[in-house]
């Protein structure tokens, strides 16, 4: 069998084609190990990951010979003695499957063909296509396979997909007159499926084009009792205004022509189709952890009708993920098409300009600008007008966005920056900042696997330290883990925890923390607004004083400037995603940004003696506290003063110290907590 013809399936039962028949895979490790492999086709699975999955009880010393061992017995089974279609790299295994070769890629390509041709309003193309992919299916996804976490994270993934796939297509058929012949197969699947309102719109619709009002009212019954006995809720919106409208018999429910499914417009508004709406967002994020009550909130605000939500805070605090979760959240919101669109605002000449942006999302709803470049007013709003969703990311400021600003009557906007975005009526902000403790080191079991990393636990929380609890910084830092089996979770921490070589090994392929960093120096305005200290010197001097805590009276003597200069400055470093404001004139500045800051390069001839002052400042204020509460101060500022001692190339913090400990110790009021 030439392996370059070599043809696997994964949409039922595991099989692959030995040229002339299907053959299944005998062996049950075998068949797994072929499973895990196809999921991620054409891309290298680390051996660390393919063990855990495999052998999740874990022999311990003869893991690597079982293994390769189960390799050699895979290859003989499908015909690759020579190792040709599965690969041995130096971190794992890898399947090459050629184009065609997959049925799972031939069903993804199917499905993405269909929304192309709904978008475009071809609704006999889509469910041409839709058909096509759903034929391919055989039963469950991986029917055969024993369930490892990664197989039941993708057979549910899979199945959720065929669902949406036969409600699309459903759609297609009753938009092309094709009610009765889908009752049979909607009533079933409803039966199978309680709560998915979709299909229960679906139905309703084709009992009422097939003369049967009563009984499309009486599924919206059902649906509404057994929603409110079971989640204390009521149907959506648009199943609440298809009923009003299957009430009022509403003559274009039953135009053919159109694409009928419920409006999120009204029932005086034409009729819209989710199935004819755009759905162009990326995949949901595989790894996405810590933001439940983050995702909660931008859901609840758009199912309220918020025209807006704009997420912002630090570089790298995966601002992206959370807006497109919340976008695949919010589905059964916006019947009018959800649409993703990267701003690219921190990449510099490669920048959408507002004209490009508005232009592809015109392109998505089927429809252009006028000539001379205007914007064709709420176009985007969907389908005769359907609510609809538009998720800009990476935007770069509010001119980049000038033409979204007026958000059509119940559309709503996602907007991703680094810098808070203004200038729109009904906008909600949404900072983000670092995850939790906890929620970092689930992040990193999710990628490296729990049994390594509660292993070294003591060592992965350092590593999530070092990585500032970013979720960015932590999914680079997972990524060189679990590529790299033979490196320990301790030997990996000890290097991401030295300073000058962080940004080094926080990297991977094209993707680089460091980068990330950087592409906020240009946000920031050279404009020194009345100091002689610019943005980027103060960010220079800040990675020299490497703090994490620093206070706007500090940064006054540090920049020496005025405080409130010193404020304005550190504003403008919060806007870009560099640093994070904890209370008005506190703020932490994370340990990946001060090592980027010690590497910008630039003459500052005062940056040393601009250190000394602050190490001074404090000393002043540790003899000052002497006569005050010093008990409280030491406490707040304690990490801080630590940090300062070595920097004190004078000992006048040193000795002011000491002199608090002794004058405090005199008075029998000496603690624990002022001993360093």
């Amino acid at each position: 069998m030439s392996q370059a013809s070599i043809k696997f399936r994964i949409l039922g039962p595991v099989e692959y084609h030995d040229g002339e028949n299907w053959v299944p895979i005998k062996a049950a490790k075998q068949r797994t190990l072929m499973a895990l492999l196809l999921l991620n086709a054409n891309h290298l699975v680390s051996a660390q990951q393919l063990h855990s999955e495999l052998w999740n009880d874990g022999p311990s010393s003869h893991v690597g010979s079982l293994l390769a061992g189960c390799v050699w017995r895979l290859r003989a089974a499908i015909g690759d003695s020579a190792g040709e279609t599965l690969l041995t790299r130096p971190a794992g295994y890898q399947l090459a499957v050629p184009s065609g070769g997959l049925d799972l890629h031939e069903y993804e390509s199917l499905v993405a063909s269909g929304r192309m041709q709904r978008a475009s309003g071809n609704p006999v193309e889509a469910m041409r296509s839709f058909s096509a992919a759903l034929e391919l299916w055989r039963g469950s996804p991986l029917a055969d396979v024993a369930l490892t976490s990664s197989i039941m994270a993708e057979s549910a993934r899979l199945e959720e997909s065929r669902l949406a796939v036969l409600e699309a297509n459903f759609g297609m058929r009753i938009a092309l007159g094709q009610h009765e012949d889908v009752l049979p197969e909607l009533k079933l699947l409803v039966a199978q499926h309680p709560l998915r309102e979709r299909l229960h719109e679906h139905l309703m619709m084709a009992l009422y084009r097939t003369g049967q009002q009563a009984e499309a009212l009486g599924a919206y019954r059902d649906l509404h009792h057994l929603l409110s006995d079971e989640l204390g809720i009521v149907p959506s919106r648009p199943l609440r205004e298809l009923q009003q409208r299957i009430l009022e018999e509403d003559p274009r429910l039953n135009d053919h022509g159109a694409l009928p499914v419920a409006t999120a417009s009204g029932p005086g508004e034409p009729a819209v189709s989710p199935e004819a709406a755009p759905c162009l967002l990326p995949h949901q994020p595989s790894l996405f952890v810590g933001r439940t009550s983050e995702l909660a909130a931008i859901v609840g605000l758009l199912a309220e009708g918020r025209p807006a939500v704009a997420i912002h805070g630090l570089a790298g605090s995966g601002k992206s993920a959370l807006a497109i979760a919340a976008a695949h959240a919010s589905a059964g919101d916006f019947p009018g098409g959800r649409v993703y669109v990267d701003m690219r605002g921190t990449t510099g000449s490669s920048a959408l300009r507002p004209d490009q942006a508005m232009q592809l999302v015109l392109r998505s709803f089927g429809t252009e600008q006028r000539s001379g470049g205007a914007a064709v007013p709420h176009a985007w709003a969907g389908p005769a007008g359907g609510r609809a969703l538009i998720v800009l990311d990476n935007v770069r400021d509010s001119d980049q966005i000038q033409e979204f600003l007026s958000v059509p009557p119940g559309c709503s906007l996602i907007v991703t920056s680094r810098s808070p975005i203004g200038g729109m009526d009904g906008l909600r902000h949404l900072r983000l900042g670092r995850l939790t403790v906890s929620a970092s080191i689930d992040l990193l079991r999710q990628s490296v696997g729990t049994p390594r990393i509660d292993t070294e636990p003591a060592f992965a929380s350092e590593l999530a330290r070092s990585c500032d609890y970013l979720p960015f910084a932590l999914r680079l830092a997972a990524d060189r883990l679990a590529t790299r089996p033979d490196w320990s979770v301790a030997d990996f921490a000890r290097y991401v925890a030295e300073p000058h070589q962080r940004l080094d090994f926080l990297a991977g392929g094209n993707v680089s923390l460091r980068d990330s960093l950087l592409a906020s120096l240009p946000l920031l305005s050279d404009e020194s607004g009345g100091t002689a200290v610019t943005a980027v010197m103060a960010l220079r001097r800040l990675g020299f004083l490497d703090l994490t805590i620093v206070t706007v009276e500090a940064l006054a003597v540090l920049f020496g400037t005025r405080e409130g200069e010193a404020h304005k400055i550190a504003e403008r470093l919060v806007d870009v995603g560099l640093i994070e404001s904890l209370a008005i004139d506190r703020y932490r500045v994370p340990q990946s940004v001060r090592a980027l800051a010690r590497e910008i390069t630039g003459s500052d001839h005062e940056a040393a003696e601009a250190v000394q002052r602050v190490v001074d400042h404090y000393a002043i204020a540790a003899r000052e506290q002497t006569r005050l509460t010093p008990g409280a101060w030491y406490r707040l500022e304690r990490e801080t003063l630590n940090a300062l001692v070595t920097r004190d190339r004078t000992g006048t913090l040193i000795e002011s110290l000491d002199r608090m400990r002794s004058m405090l110790s005199a008075n029998g009021s000496c603690s624990a907590h002022l001993k360093s």
